[in-house]
């Protein structure tokens, strides 16, 4: 994620918060540290991303959650995120993919202190028939740029999406 600059400077909170907490020995910031979550992008063979209605904010979001024991990593917290809150049955990720495509960044506003919240959003295909009740109000597939920011949807498209190789998570090919 380094590559792209505008994410990388975005990052030095989250890397000065972690180095705080080394030097303390734990946390000292009375639960304003910044929070992390993953988020699944799947995008089905109409390169449509699977949303879920956000009722609170009144708008069509990615799938998210925060990380469970549980998950050994960021991607698997992605990957649960996908599937257990949308239903779908089956997710694949591109084999040449380590890491997130993309980190959203939002400030939290609580009474007077805000808390940064990095969501760390991971590329997974699927096909639109593994959604097992298509296009319910609260889950439906959308436009990719309904849910990404411009300069996400273009590198979505340029770097990833062309790419034929998918596989299941478990590595094999399909």
């Amino acid at each position: 994620m380094t590559q792209y600059q505008d994410e990388a400077a975005a990052l030095m909170p989250l890397y000065n918060a972690i180095g705080s907490h080394v030097r303390a020995g734990g946390c000292q910031h009375r639960d304003l540290c910044p929070r992390i979550m993953a988020s699944a992008l799947v995008v089905d063979e109409h390169d449509r991303a699977l949303a879920l209605w956000e009722a609170h904010y009144s708008r069509w979001g990615l799938p998210r959650l925060l990380p469970d024991a549980a998950d050994a990593s960021l991607f698997e917290t992605a990957e649960r995120a996908a599937k257990c809150t949308t239903g779908i049955g089956e997710v694949y990720q591109l084999a040449s993919i380590t890491g997130p495509v993309d980190i959203e960044f939002r400030r939290d506003i609580r009474g007077r202190e805000a808390r940064l919240t990095y969501i760390f959003r991971f590329l997974f295909r699927s096909y639109s028939y593994e959604l097992p009740q298509p296009d319910t109000g609260h889950i439906q597939w959308r436009e990719i740029r309904e849910l990404v920011p411009p300069r996400i949807e273009s590198r979505l498209r340029t770097e990833y999406l062309a790419e034929s190789r998918w596989s299941r998570h478990s590595g094999l090919a399909v």
